[in-house]
């Protein structure tokens, strides 16, 4: 059983995207804009009257950098083919909200392109009844990663959960994958695929979901900028008097006008019946309140890690003459979420990012891996909209894959 402190794995995903970056032919200046000092949040004051206003906390320098490196060989660091080709393992991707209108897929640069070293599997609903249907979208001969592109994607949690359940359920090969041929399951959630997969695990424990093979086949899960708590944009724009936009207000003029509709993502009848229902699963009141519902039924003997973004404001490019619409629009929410926590990524506060922790499951299962230097979205997309930013996702995918894979077989 792991015996890690509460900051131990941060410093060990620390040390592991430095020594990813070094080998990605980063210098220890480039790096700064990158990385934060290894923290757990109880190390920092995020929220409240006292909270930090400054960045001091998770300053990194040269000479830290320097350190790490000194302190990671490169022998120690064995994510490459080989180890994706000897280990039997299968990463469950739950994407994002609203992922059915976006343009690019969630990590799309380990997805999509075409030396991936995974083999990738897309699941898209069937018909009711019917298996999943399945898409072969890479044929890397290392790890296996299944796509799971839920249905009803903006919508709140009760109507994607047992959608999500019957997706993988009902695969066929991924069925086959770990019945037949001994693969191990681990989930991986972004963003709101975070709480969607805490309360599929839950539902899974306790019997909510007739499961037949995938929690007992199951390792871990890792949050990747969860809204696992909730968002307090989530909460600005279903408020008339949104500093940004007013949800509801937004869903009543889309279908009025059917252009506006496809613009902001809502292209059909459905959508736009989802999208306040949704936006209000997503609200710290409504997140809070099913975070206590599913706490202590998730299953204990899995390992739970999660890792933050942090951005400050004066690191969005948003100037004329260097104009990037992503940056822009991150820019444009997280001034919604800095006035109560700096520590934000544009769209959730770090301590929202957490897992809970019920008294059933042992501390030391729980793993915080710190924070990056970056907005919501670049740790998944290098463009979301219109830009594109330059956040080292493969060599933080790397990092994150060594520092679980170090925990697990400790």
């Amino acid at each position: 059983m792991s015996t890690l402190h509460p900051a131990t794995g941060a410093r060990q995903f620390f040390r592991h995207f430095v020594g990813y970056l070094g080998d990605a032919g980063y210098s220890r200046a480039e790096m700064l804009k990158y990385v934060w000092q290894p923290h757990h949040p109880s190390n920092l004051h995020v929220l409240g009257p006292q909270r930090d206003l400054d960045f001091s906390k998770l300053t990194v320098t040269e000479q830290e950098i320097s350190d790490a490196q000194e302190a990671s060989f490169a022998g120690d660091r064995f994510v490459d083919r080989a180890f994706y080709s000897n280990n039997k393992t299968i990463i469950v991707l739950v994407p994002g909200f609203t992922h059915e209108t976006l343009k690019n897929l969630s990590l799309h640069e380990e997805v999509e392109r075409e030396d991936s070293p995974h083999e990738v599997l897309m699941l898209s609903p069937g018909a009711p009844g019917e298996p999943s249907q399945e898409k072969l979208y890479a044929q890397g001969a290392g790890f296996k990663l299944v796509y799971a592109r839920y249905p009803r994607s903006n919508a709140d949690s009760a109507h994607v959960v047992p959608a999500l359940f019957d997706l993988l359920h009902n695969s066929v090969t991924l069925r086959r994958w770990v019945e037949e041929e001994g693969y191990r399951l681990f989930f991986m959630g972004y963003s709101y695929g975070c709480p969607l997969s805490l309360e599929l695990l839950a539902g899974m424990n306790s019997q909510q979901f007739p499961d037949e093979f995938i929690l007992k086949n199951t390792q871990g899960m890792l949050a990747l900028c969860g809204a696992i708590g909730g968002s307090y944009l989530a909460d600005d724009v279903m408020r008339p008097d949104s500093k940004l936009m007013h949800i509801p207000k937004l869903v009543e003029r889309c279908r009025k006008y059917p252009w506006l509709s496809k613009l902001a993502g809502m292209p059909t009848r459905q959508f736009q019946d989802d999208m306040e229902g949704g936006v209000r699963s997503l609200t710290r009141a409504v997140r809070q309140q099913k975070m206590a519902e599913y706490a202590s039924k998730l299953p204990a003997n899995l390992h739970y890690f999660s890792v933050s973004a942090v951005l400050p404001l004066s690191d969005y490019k948003r100037r004329w003459w260097q104009f990037n619409l992503d940056d822009y629009t991150m820019w444009l929410q997280a001034k919604v979420s800095d006035p109560i926590s700096i520590y934000n990524d544009g769209q959730v506060v770090m301590t929202d990012n957490l897992i809970p922790h019920p008294p059933h499951i042992p501390a030391e299962r729980i793993v915080h891996l710190g924070a990056v230097r970056a907005h919501h979205w670049a740790v998944s997309y290098k463009t979301f909209n219109l830009g594109k930013n330059d956040f080292p996702r493969r060599a933080f995918y790397k990092a994150l894959m060594q520092t679980v894979y170090d925990t697990l077989n400790q």
